[in-house]
């Protein structure tokens, strides 16, 4: 496996184009999905290929997150995004503005290769002004991000907390949004603790960026259904400029949008 360790910005690093390659994985399992010592090295390496994943330069970015719950109305709420890149490890930051329904939200993900991301939360008060960062715990980065579908977890991708469990199978090889994928299962050692019992990822073969990333509860149903979209290519890179989720418990959905024509123009 050959990664080019390009991330433009948290997601949208992880698309088409990128120059990232998994064809040299070992060979995936048999059509059965067969869980055996070498689909577990072949998924093993491949989640280590993405945990070490790093961008190359600091990157900003404005967008929106649409909240479309099943009852009621939409919802959107703006905010700005950032990467800024260290030696030994990288930040990547949200900062949501205030909406009625909750406080402006800064966050702040560390990501370094030698142990789990790190999240800093901050929130605003009602004139505005943040307080002090505060760490959050494991089970603190399960909660949504600003009253959306996507988890704090979900925003450190692909230092997201599934990747890291022991568990890495690949199942098979297919093909997804016309990409062949390898079908990446990652299985919690410790579910009842919370969060997802087994995660499904459809990861492109060609550059490691993920086509499908589906999330299970501990009786085998799909509870979060994560897809990027809007693919297009951007300063010569294909990236994705949206990314949408389902929660299937609630049927509430999040789309959100990431605005590179802003950003372009700006520099």
């Amino acid at each position: 496996m050959n990664f080019t360790r390009a991330i433009p910005l948290v997601f949208a690093a992880l698309l088409a184009g990128t120059g990232l390659n998994l064809a040299a994985a070992p060979a995936a399992a048999r059509p059965e999905k067969e869980r055996s010592n070498a689909t577990l090295q072949a998924g093993q390496r491949v989640a280590r290929e993405l945990l070490s994943q790093r961008p190359l330069e600091n990157s900003s970015v404005r967008g929106t997150i649409k909240i479309r719950p099943k009852k009621g109305r939409s919802r959107e709420i703006s905010f700005k995004s950032e990467i800024i890149v260290g030696t030994n490890s990288w930040n990547s930051g949200y900062e949501t503005e205030a909406t009625p329904e909750v406080p402006a939200t800064r966050l702040t993900i560390v990501h370094a290769e030698s142990r789990a991301a790190q999240f800093l939360l901050e929130t605003s008060d009602a004139n505005g002004v943040f307080g002090a960062p505060r760490a959050l715990t494991w089970k603190e980065s399960l909660k949504p991000f600003a009253g959306s579908d996507f988890r704090i977890m979900d925003l450190a991708y692909p230092h997201s907390d599934h990747l890291a469990w022991p568990e890495q199978y690949i199942l098979s090889r297919d093909i997804r949004r016309s990409k062949a994928c390898y079908e990446l299962e990652s299985v919690n050692p410790n579910p009842a603790n919370g969060g997802f019992a087994k995660v499904i990822s459809w990861i492109i073969v060609d550059n490691g960026a993920p086509a499908y990333i589906h999330g299970y509860d501990q009786q085998g149903k799909e509870v979060l259904r994560f897809e990027p979209q809007g693919i297009r290519k951007i300063d010569g890179v294909y990236q994705a400029t949206e990314f949408y989720i389902k929660n299937r418990k609630t049927g509430s959905r999040t789309t959100l949008k990431f605005d590179f024509d802003a950003a372009t123009e700006a520099r």
